[in-house]
């Protein structure tokens, strides 16, 4: 038990004193080259920039919209359902989940997901008699 304590107390100070050296000595972090070529770049931040920069920025940029999502802009809009992506524009197709109404030329960058993907199914209108 005592040595678990210890363990961990070393590990500790080893990783202040690795985070010290980093922001005393490495003004864009510390860059590290790997086998293969690939430069990885390790920088340590305080506690409330990573909790309230880095982490939503991180956060927004691995939020990808795609087919078949539920987004929304919180205003005008409401809850789209995307259909169609046009990247070259960074605007999307889809119809207005309430009450069907199809909408398009709407800007990537102003909406955000709230539902990861649904399942459409269009059935066939059947011929009435």
């Amino acid at each position: 038990m005592k040595t678990k304590i210890i363990r961990k107390t070393i590990i500790n100070k080893i990783g202040c004193f690795v985070a010290w050296w980093i922001l005393r000595y490495c003004n864009d972090g510390l860059v590290i080259v790997r086998k293969g070529g690939a430069r990885q770049i390790i920088k340590v931040f305080a506690e409330p920039a990573y909790r309230n920069v880095i982490k939503p920025a991180i956060y927004r940029a691995t939020e990808v919209i795609k087919i078949g999502d539920v987004v929304t802009d919180n205003g005008y809009h409401g809850e789209v359902v995307v259909t169609c992506i046009d990247y070259s524009y960074n605007t999307f197709r889809g119809y207005y989940r309430a009450d069907g109404a199809v909408v398009a030329g709407l800007k990537l960058k102003d909406f955000k997901k709230i539902v990861g993907h649904i399942d459409v199914k269009i059935e066939n209108p059947q011929k009435q008699k």
